[in-house]
């Protein structure tokens, strides 16, 4: 799947939301989370990567990014607040 997506929500089709999946493992327990948001995803990782897991982040274009890149990927979603 090269990229992940949803239907737009007014179900009309014009387009489809882009998601970010959240991957982190750690022993023999792992977890899968998809979010809309870059900057949730981004933060979704970090809050998981502080309490001891393994992990990355799959974009919408298949790419994997591992903590070290999630500056890189925050490159994919609208600016933050603080970098306007």
């Amino acid at each position: 799947m090269k990229f992940a997506g949803a239907c737009h929500p007014d179900g009309a089709g014009k387009g489809f939301a882009v998601t970010f999946i959240v991957h982190a493992s750690r022993g023999e327990d792992v977890q899968v989370t998809v979010r809309l948001s870059v900057a949730v995803a981004i933060a979704k990782g970090r809050s998981l990567l502080d309490e001891g897991w393994q992990v990355y982040i799959t974009g919408p274009d298949g790419i994997r990014h591992y903590p070290a890149t999630f500056d890189e990927l925050q490159a994919l979603g609208p600016p933050l607040r603080s970098e306007l």
